[in-house]
């Protein structure tokens, strides 16, 4: 009980710090930490090792991991392919994208409203959630401050798209990584089972988003004449050949178990090769005297101004992920704390108890880890919920144990629109809205969260239930 309890504690250390960081100086040596979700999983950590939950073996073995399933190439994973879709997110690509379509809208909010959610989800299938958070907030606030609307509804259609669609592919959340590379899902078998259920889940999201805000989205609006895309893609040529990496790149992963090599290789290789072009044209930029100044659009519409980028390695460095990979690192060591004090054992054996066929395992395993994603955050939920899979008191096998591993990945995500700290890009949307001056309250997301979200796990469940009903093996 006493290990149950320190553990219990070091989540609730972590998670008081996703939602209140704060900066503190240290009185003798004079220097500011910070203290957010990388340090709360930090302290967190070590207070597991230092009460002697865990050994520092444990701990090391956590990281380790097993054949099939190790936690440091998930790492790599996820920061190689961050890279490479932040390298083509900073040539402006998307910003080019989605300006290209604010134009095609005709001032109709309606469809400005769709042309925004669609958008949203498109980005957010091949990149991840935070990246579309960092690149069409930004903009949505522009657009509605020359447009004189209603910038709200937008924003909400954004958010709830980014964490929808992104269950559909394999790499869109580091989330699906985890659990797909623990039960050996392969990214074909992923997309083949994952985008159905995605589909249906993004068009009842849609649905019901539109009813809800119908009222202040079906306006006429002055499209600003101001605006013209190829200002935000000042070269084509980086752009051209960043973007073909990174369909190469998502292709290859596709093949990857026909080919006989780790997605998590393949994926550091084009990352370091991307990382030598972008190095290399900023050394010719640097050697010729003609440097590239990079007026990023999402800077100007978040502070109020051009930020101007000696090279555009500076932009993607800044973008980079850093924290979210000392904050994995202690979740996996914080969720081993859970392991060896028998909490995933007794999930286990609840869970097997009440999925008596696929449609219970699916919305079973759905329900509760979309829930408990808001109270320890989704990537660590994700880590547990995969601990508690591979238990030996969870008794799921065939078709049952599909639905719930597909399911746990469709919690991890949809888990992320019921509050605000159900996922680390909620608590980043909800800065950047705060700093403009655009609040919402955590009550009312959650009131949000639940009318919208509840019936599209229900949905997505019970499609990927009858999916595996039909046509599992």
């Amino acid at each position: 009980m006493i290990s149950v309890a320190v553990t219990a504690a070091s989540f609730i250390v972590m998670i008081y710090f996703i939602i209140r960081p704060r900066v503190i100086r240290l009185p003798l040596l004079g220097y500011r930490v910070r203290l957010d979700y990388m340090m709360g999983s930090v302290i967190g950590a070590l207070l597991l090792i230092i009460l002697s939950v865990l050994t520092p073996q444990q701990a090391l073995s956590s990281l380790i991991g097993r054949e099939g399933f190790s936690p440091y190439t998930i790492i790599i994973l996820f920061m190689a392919v961050a890279y490479i879709a932040i390298s083509l997110d900073s040539t402006g690509f998307f910003e080019y994208l989605a300006l290209k379509i604010i134009l095609r809208t005709g001032g109709d909010g309606r469809r400005l409203f769709f042309s925004f959610y669609f958008l949203s989800g498109f980005i957010t299938l091949f990149t991840s959630n935070d990246i579309v958070i960092l690149t069409l907030t930004p903009i949505i606030f522009y657009f509605g401050k020359h447009a004189k609307i209603n910038v709200l509804p937008y924003l909400v259609a954004e958010f709830f798209a980014a964490n929808v669609w992104s269950m559909g592919f394999y790499f869109s959340n580091p989330t699906n990584i985890i659990a797909a590379s623990a039960s050996g899902i392969t990214l074909l078998s992923f997309s083949t089972w994952m985008i159905i259920p995605t589909i249906v889940g993004g068009l009842l999201c849609l649905t019901i988003l539109y009813i809800i805000f119908r009222g202040d989205v079906n306006v006429k609006f002055k499209v600003p004449g101001e605006i013209d895309p190829d200002e935000f893609l000042p070269d084509k040529a980086c752009a051209f050949i960043t973007c073909a990496v990174f369909m190469a790149t998502i292709f290859t992963l596709a093949i990857s178990p026909l080919i006989g090599l780790e997605m998590w290789t393949i994926s550091l290789v084009a990352a370091m090769g991307l990382f030598c072009y972008d190095a290399a044209v900023a050394m010719v930029e640097h050697s010729n005297k003609n440097l590239s100044f990079y007026r990023i659009f999402k800077r100007y519409a978040y502070r109020g101004h051009a930020k101007v980028y000696s090279f555009r390695l500076h932009l993607i460095a800044e973008r980079m992920p850093w924290r979210i990979m000392p904050f994995l690192i202690c979740a996996f060591i914080m969720v081993e704390g859970l392991v060896v004090s028998g909490v995933t054992d007794g999930i286990a054996s609840f869970l097997s108890a009440v999925s008596v066929n696929v449609f219970a395992s699916a919305l079973s395993m759905g329900l509760l880890s979309s829930f408990s994603a808001n109270l320890i955050n989704n990537q660590p939920m994700t880590v547990l919920f995969t601990k508690i899979t591979e238990s030996q008191h969870f008794l799921l096998t065939g078709n049952d144990r599909l639905a719930s591993v597909y399911a746990l990945i469709a919690g991890s995500n949809l888990g992320a629109n019921i509050t605000l700290i159900g996922a680390l890009a909620g608590i980043m949307w909800a800065n950047i809205l705060r700093q403009k001056d655009k609040r919402i309250s955590y009550k009312n997301f959650a009131k949000l969260g639940l009318v919208v979200t509840v019936p599209v796990i229900i949905a997505t469940c019970m499609t990927l239930a009858l999916e595996l009903f039909l046509f599992g093996g």
